[in-house]
């Protein structure tokens, strides 16, 4: 985990590592993790397209099935043999 790699590695900078140490270091651990896994912290780094009303799951995906199923279909590509 997370915890354990920074334990380790202040332990190789020859410090030892107390209790209350390990216990500030998963707080901010935590901390970091429950602020950078909201859909707004993605939004905000334009991660992700729009933010959808849970209740609206069925309609997005239904859409994307439809687009996908109207593409236009191309011929298979065939390179032929490649010799260098």
């Amino acid at each position: 985990t997370l915890l354990q790699i920074q334990t380790a590695k202040l332990e190789r900078q020859s410090k030892s590592v107390s209790e209350e140490k390990k216990a500030e270091l998963l707080r901010s651990i935590e901390e970091r993790y429950d602020e950078s896994t909201t859909p707004y912290y993605a939004a905000a780094r334009m991660w992700v397209d729009e933010l959808i009303d849970p209740r609206k799951t069925r309609d997005w995906i239904s859409a994307g099935l439809e687009m996908a199923d109207h593409r236009p279909r191309l011929p298979r590509f065939n390179p032929g043999v490649l010799q260098t």
